[in-house]
């Protein structure tokens, strides 16, 4: 932002009197003005949260949404032809929950276009205090989580986690029961449970304080290294011919992978060559499982593949978290060899065997093999979770120089350009996409940013994966987060501004995948190591910490939550037993370990206190243990240098939430008279010893968390009044209501006593909750119809049919699916005509109120269609209709008199209806269902 200029607007703003407990308006008499600066070749990175002033002396952050968000747009913005240095433009935006307008508060950004700036690139400012450094203290939730964590880990069977090795590579499965969920034989994702395992391990092991628990942890991780490396020495084989040991890069010539299987059959046949995987391969699942993505094998689980590298990395990370927190040197030596010749493997298969072709069509893309830009840009088969952030890592913790650079170009070979290149030009190419698979993505290409690997590719300019992170980072802030941090809706990214929208419609109000809230809390605190100083990244990380990380997890017995709970009478779905159940399983066996990780940050003369966590905390550099004493969640928190004397500085966090009484004391003394939320304040250099006491207060206040879109239509396409909504948040916590099952009763009105409702912390909510409330306040009318948001509908809606068409012209079809599925695509048609219709009554000179309304409901109506598409891979509800007929010809059977053989064919359909219901489900999975349920209804 080049300057911030105050003016002064009247606007209405919506703000909650903790005191009074009645919801009451307020007039923002001062909002920030907005002018930014953006380097040519670029789309500028607008707030997405805005300081205004109320009239009555108070003020706060409000989220504001800006009208560039269309992808032409953005795309004109980021053309440095259309768009060159020197141009100066407006970008007009709303400040939402304000109803000035239908739109919210109109603002303007004032945005000025100039020369790139210099290749100097971003660098490391501080580095978070290692989490084995930082250690929970008391009696709380979060040392409760952890310690049921911990115990649940150790009651889990170490030789199940190693089944599906033995099995790969040949060895005796005797006495090693058999892995489930999502590692069972059957499931081609084997092994991601098994990385998560280990990382779960060593994070326990780092992060407990009990001495037999941590020998007992390390006994586990003892038996995982050691029979890994066991496996993985099964592949160096010699190879007298190559006169080398035999490859990665040898698997499966070319010839040969273009008619490699997929089936169970094939890799029942594979596995019984493990002597020709490669050198050093270390997976639960044959080799060629990875080659196949280089033949574009789609996701399909049965015929191909799923996910192939997503597994390869949960493995690496799991070593490389046991190398790095594990004191046994022997131990952590040993894994970090195992993931290091794992890595070197995938340089050696991608290097020899893939490429990047970025031009021509998807056909002529993938003409040859192994062309990366289509491998990791297909959906599921695709996703590679964080092999670049792992890659990454493995290249920094290498001695040998080859090994070093040979595991960062394989870092680099990752990268995703039709992903990539977008977001680097601040360009949204997030939308529609699977949320979880490109999260992590975006994380190693931040990791990679730490090696200033853009000298690799003399084509990448040296802010390039910095810039992917920031950019992708503040976009799913202001576009995509709902008020508990998650984001996703059946595993995917919808339409920019549209959380309302998406959460009102879905079939359940269970949306927010925990994969992502963890994978996002995970690329926050990396990018807080560039800049430690904007609290905006600690701010988001405390949100999603506080509240669906912590909140992620029963506390009745062990289990943890895939999908969120998010909207209207919402119950959190509880299960996941075991870190292979499910990918949130895995995360969720994580998440409780390591609570503590982003508590500290540090460089050489300066920490960070960056959360309130109840911590004892050692900073090695400086000599000094700190001690932070309170609860949590708390409202007043206490900092002691328990152990040591030192020289540093120390900046502590005001939350975006800080009232006018937030204050920071040492020895007794106010720092400041006011503090500024959002942002740090310093104790400057000093000499520190026993006797000297920070204290921070912080009391929480109750405000408002609103969405960027209204509530105006629910999962039964009922219309509703367009409102806006929010979450009610009482300073970081998210506070859910219960005994609420209609959205008339989730409708809150000024002046209405909020104390009437039965409000519960979101970490502490369980069944039959609701966090998102209509505000019932009415809009400024002006009689005229304001239009600029149905036109870009409309336009974004005239693109989607643009592609439908090029795609159903083309001979041979690449991809093999329609850019979207066709019930959704037809409902969108239809209400794209009716929108013709409007807007050619607004061109005859028809005006009034009454135009106005038809204007918002047919923007209502348009937006619902377009957000509830699914590409054309994807199954839709009503695809299920054969399916749903054999579900109702057995579901009068009572369960428990069915065979084995209809229970386990039942329950896979109760699955896939939930998928696609979900929107994440394939067309291959309800005909499997319907394959499996067929012969048992006849």
């Amino acid at each position: 932002m080049k300057r911030i200029v105050v003016f002064f607007l009247m606007m209405m703003g919506i703000a909650m009197a903790k005191g009074q407990d009645v919801l009451t308006l307020r007039k923002v008499v001062g909002v920030a003005e907005v002018n930014v600066t953006v380097a040519e070749g670029s789309a500028p990175q607008l707030p997405f949260q805005v300081w205004v002033t109320y009239d009555d002396g108070t003020a706060e952050w409000r989220t504001v949404r800006w009208m560039n968000a269309l992808a032409d747009v953005e795309r004109e913005e980021a053309d440095a032809k259309q768009t060159p240095r020197g141009t100066r433009y407006d970008v007009p935006g709303y400040v939402v929950g304000d109803n000035a307008t239908s739109g919210g508060f109109p603002i303007v950004a004032h945005v000025e276009v100039t020369a790139p700036g210099s290749a100097a690139g971003h660098v490391v400012v501080a580095e978070p205090l290692p989490l084995n450094k930082v250690q929970l203290i008391g009696e709380n939730r979060l040392t409760k989580n952890r310690d049921m964590d911990i115990d649940h880990l150790l009651s889990l069977d170490v030789r199940q986690q190693l089944y599906n090795y033995h099995d790969t590579y040949g060895l005796p499965t005797d006495g090693y029961p058999v892995a489930d969920g999502w590692d069972s034989p059957t499931t081609k994702l084997k092994g991601h449970g098994s990385g998560h395992y280990m990382s779960a391990l060593a994070m326990a092991y780092a992060s407990c304080s009990d001495e037999a628990k941590r020998q007992q942890l390390l006994d586990r991780i003892r038996t995982m290294v050691d029979e890994l490396r066991a496996c993985q020495e099964r592949t160096f084989v010699w190879s007298d011919s190559l006169g080398r040991y035999f490859e990665a890069r040898d698997l499966a010539p070319e010839e040969e992978l273009r008619q490699l299987g997929g089936k169970w059959s094939d890799f029942d046949r594979y596995k019984k060559d493990f002597r020709h995987y490669g050198y050093g391969y270390l997976n639960a699942i044959p080799a060629q499982h990875c080659a196949l993505i280089e033949m574009y094998r789609a996701y399909n689980n049965e015929e191909w593949v799923w996910a192939p590298y997503y597994t390869v990395h949960k493995q690496l990370a799991g070593l490389i978290d046991i190398a790095n927190f594990v004191a046994d040197k022997e131990i952590s030596a040993k894994a970090l060899q195992i993931a290091k010749d794992m890595g070197l493997w995938v340089w050696n298969r991608l290097h020899y065997r893939t490429y990047v072709k970025k031009d021509g069509t998807a056909e002529e893309r993938r003409q040859k093999p192994g062309n990366r830009y289509e491998m990791w840009n297909m959906y599921i088969a695709g996703e590679v979770g964080g092999m670049a952030e792992a890659l990454a890592r493995l290249s920094e913790m290498a001695s040998d120089a080859a090994e070093k650079t040979h595991l960062l170009e394989a870092a680099t070979y990752f990268n995703s350009p039709a992903f990539f290149d977008p977001l680097a030009q601040n360009v949204d190419a997030i939308r529609t996409r699977h949320a979880n698979q490109h999260i992590p993505m975006v994380t190693g290409s931040l990791r990679i940013n730490r090696a200033n690997a853009s000298i690799q590719s003399p084509d990448i300019s040296s802010d390039y994966y910095y810039n992917v992170a920031q950019n992708f980072w503040s976009m799913v802030q202001g576009r995509y987060r709902y008020a508990m941090g998650g984001v996703g809706n059946g595993e995917m990214f919808r339409q920019p501004y549209t959380q309302m929208l998406s959460m009102a419609t879905n079939n359940d109000p269970t949306l927010n995948e925990t994969c992502c809230a963890y994978n996002l809390a995970k690329l926050t605190k990396d990018l807080n190591c560039y800049n430690p100083d904007d609290a905006r990244l600690m701010d988001y990380y405390e949100r999603v910490l506080y509240n669906q990380l912590v909140g992620s997890i029963n506390q009745q017995e062990y289990a943890v939550l895939y999908q969120y709970a998010v909207g209207l009478n919402a119950s959190k779905p509880w299960g996941n037993e075991t870190p292979q159940s499910t990918c949130c399983g895995g995360t969720g066996a994580e998440n409780h370990v390591k609570y503590q990780e982003a508590a500290y940050f540090a460089n050489d003369e300066t920490v960070w206190v960056a959360l309130y966590l109840p911590t004892r905390a050692q900073w090695d550099a400086k000599g000094v243990t700190l001690v932070q004493e309170c609860e949590w969640p708390a409202e007043k928190s206490t900092i002691r240098v328990a152990e040591g004397k030192g020289r540093f500085s120390m900046k502590l966090r005001v939350p975006y939430w800080a009232t006018k009484d937030f204050d920071i004391r040492l020895n007794g003394k106010s720092l400041a008279s006011e503090y500024q939320p959002c942002s740090y304040v310093e104790i400057p250099l000093r000499k520190w010893s026993k006797k000297d006491v920070v204290e921070v207060v912080m009391p929480y206040k109750r405000h408002l968390d609103f969405a960027p879109d209204k509530m105006e239509i629910d999962q039964r396409r009922t219309a509703y009044e367009p409102r806006w909504a929010a979450a009610v948040m009482e300073g970081p916590l998210v506070m859910a209501a219960t005994g609420i099952s209609t959205w008339e009763e989730a409708t809150l009105k000024p002046g209405q006593n909020l104390a009437a409702l039965n409000w519960v912390p979101d970490y502490n909510a369980d069944r039959h909750i609701t966090h998102y409330f209509r505000i019932d306040a009415p809009v400024e009318q002006n009689g005229n119809a304001d239009t600029s948001v149905l036109k870009s509908l409309m336009q974004m809606a005239k693109n989607r049919m643009n592609a439908q068409q090029a795609w159903n012209e083309l001979v041979v079809k690449v991809p093999e699916h329609a850019p979207w599925a066709e019930h959704g695509y037809k409902r969108m048609a239809e209400q794209y005509e009716v929108a013709q219709q409007v807007l050619k009554d607004e061109a005859e000179g028809k005006v009034g109120t009454e135009l106005a309304r038809r204007v918002d409901q047919t923007s209502a109506a348009l937006n619902a269609a377009l957000n509830t598409m699914r590409p054309g891979n994807l199954a839709e509800p009503e695809d299920l209709q054969p399916l749903t007929v054999l579900m109702e010809k057995l579901r009068g059977k009572d369960f428990r008199s069915m065979s084995q053989e209809e229970r386990q064919a039942m329950r896979y359909a109760q699955m896939v209806t939930r998928y696609v219901n979900d929107g994440s489900g394939t067309m291959d999975m309800i005909k499997r269902a319907v394959s499996q349920l067929e012969p048992l209804v006849e």
